[in-house]
This record gives C-alpha cells, structure tokens and sequence, in this order.
C-alpha cells in the first residue's frame, strides 16, 4: 500500500508550494541552536522571546515602508482578528514553548507540541471544510510517529510529566495550530505581509505585558548575544513566517502543517552537525518515517491545493 501512497507527480502548483513550506522549515531548524547559545550567555528566555518579537516587528515596518508601503495599511475590521492571530499565534506559541521548557525536558516539549498537526486538521475540516482522507490521515500518523522518534519520547529518562510543563507544552501546540488556522483565515483577505507585521506587533505588545508584569529581567547582551537576536528576529521570525504565510495562501492548512513536521528532524541534523548531538538509529528511522509523511501529501492523491488564480 505505501508504495502506492508514495507515488508522486511532476511538481505543480500545490508541491512547489511546499517548497514554500520546507524553505520555512529550514529558517525554523536553527532556532534551538541560537536559542541554546543565547542561554549560555545567561539571557532570560522571556527576555529573549520579547527581543526576538520587537527586532523581528522593527525591521519589518522599516523594510515595508521603503518596499511596500501598502502592506502598512490595514482596514479596521481586520484588528480584532489579527489582535487575535498576534495574542496566540505568536506570544503564546512563542512564549508558552520557553515556558515549557523551563518546566519539563525538550523531549516532553517536543512531543506533546507536535500534536499540533492533528488539531489542525481537525480544525481546517471543521473551519475551512477541507477534505479529510486516507492519504492525509496516513501521512499524519507517519509523521507524528516519525517526531516522537526523532524526540526520543520512547525514552523515559528523556520524559518528565508535570501539570505545570505538560499544561504549556499543550499551549505551545494550541499556539502553533492557531497560527495555522487563523493565519489561513487572515492571508485570504489580507497581505500575508500584512498579517506578519501586525501579528509581530500584537503579539510584541502582549509579550511586553507578560514581561512587565511578571519582572523578568532585561538581561544585558555581549555583541555576540545581539548578533544572535538580531538573527532570531530575521530568520526564523521574519523568513519563515513569511513564506509560511505565503504557503498558507496557497496550500491547505493541514497539509502544511503536516509538511512542517519536518523541522524537529531538521533541528536534530543541525544539532549533531553544530552541537555534536548524536542521532541513534531509531532517530534516524523516524526521520525515514517523517520524509514517507511529507512524500504522501506530494503524492498524486495527497496533494491538493488552490488552483493559480485565472488572469483575465
């Protein structure tokens, strides 16, 4: 049966779509790298993920307001849902990941946030009535059990269960499938570049509440450490967003969200080549399993997308 999932068709619109989605993936996978740096050098996460927002919210109005100056303006109908798409899709899904880790392991963060595949399935059937079958549905079990691999959740010495851990890592996976669900809403009336920027905005300015009113401390930065931000603002916040947003224009948000499970296995290379990590067997059959996932949804009856829209 799989061979037969995993035939594939000459790239169309919807697979050079997902290019889109795995350039996003790519800019995602050094995040825990740079994070990891910045906290050997003594930063607050917190303060990191407010400076991460506000960088990323900074250069982007500078650079749309020499380059698209249109994509400043947004009608006012449109702020309730992107206060909204800033509150979870950003502060909560970046905040709550940090948290998370303050509280349990990476593994038990990892595992549980990448259930946010499934719930966005669940809700693009429910929301945007896209269609839910066997192709899809093997591909998301392929891919959840390729990043429970990956993560080394069979591991009980990697898992550490906690309300408090467990209760942000589950806030981290409603972040993240916000982002997909509200940001597939937002792009089909709104610039993606639009969305980006107020997202940044809303979700900055929730942030900052968070951070004063819960004292964190604005650690000072060596050059090294703002060379850093300055990266986690523009890659892994601007980039990617940006050509997720665009994918989500174009793609159906839950194979996009299944395509992104991608970035755990990406983040596991980057770390065994920068870090040194190592990568067991059963690691790297779950990279084998995650790559089958991504290859279903490619395949002639799993992929599906918008049409280009018809010129005329």
């Amino acid at each position: 049966m799989l061979p037969a999932l995993l035939q594939t068709q000459p790239l169309g619109y919807a697979q050079a779509t997902l290019l889109l989605v795995l350039g996003a993936v790519v800019c995602w996978s050094g995040l825990g790298v740079m994070v990891n740096m910045l906290y050997a050098l003594g930063a607050d996460p917190l303060w990191v993920v407010l400076l991460r927002v506000a960088l990323a919210a900074g250069l982007l109005t500078a650079a749309l307001a020499l380059w698209r100056p249109r994509s400043l303006r947004v009608p006012r109908d449109r702020l309730g849902g992107l206060f909204v798409y800033g509150l979870f899709g950003v502060a909560a899904n970046m905040a709550c990941f940090l948290y998370a880790l303050q509280h349990t392991t990476v593994t038990t963060a990892v595992v549980i946030a990448y259930a946010h595949p499934a719930m966005v399935v669940l809700l693009a059937r429910l929301v945007f009535a896209e269609p839910l079958n066997r192709y899809l549905l093997t591909a998301l079990v392929l891919t959840s059990a390729g990043v429970f691999l990956v993560a080394e959740g069979y591991d009980p010495a990697a898992l550490r269960l906690n309300f408090t851990g467990v209760g942000f890592a589950l806030g981290n996976a409603l972040g993240i499938a916000s982002f997909n669900v509200l940001g597939k809403r937002l792009v089909r009336g709104t610039d993606s570049w639009t969305v980006l920027l107020y997202g940044l905005f809303f979700g900055g300015a929730v942030l900052a509440a968070i951070w004063a009113a819960t004292g964190a401390p604005a650690t000072p930065l060596p050059m090294e450490g703002w060379l850093l931000v300055f990266g986690l603002a523009l890659v892994p916040s601007i980039i990617a967003y940006a050509l997720y947003l665009r994918a989500l224009k174009r793609l159906p948000a839950g194979r996009a969200a299944i395509a992104a499970s991608l970035e755990p296995v990406l983040a596991s290379l980057l770390a065994w080549i920068a870090l040194g990590e190592r990568i067991t067997p059963l690691q790297a059959a779950g990279t084998a399993l995650v790559l089958s996932g991504v290859l279903v949804i490619r395949s002639r009856r799993g992929a599906t997308g918008a049409p280009p829209p018809q010129r005329g």
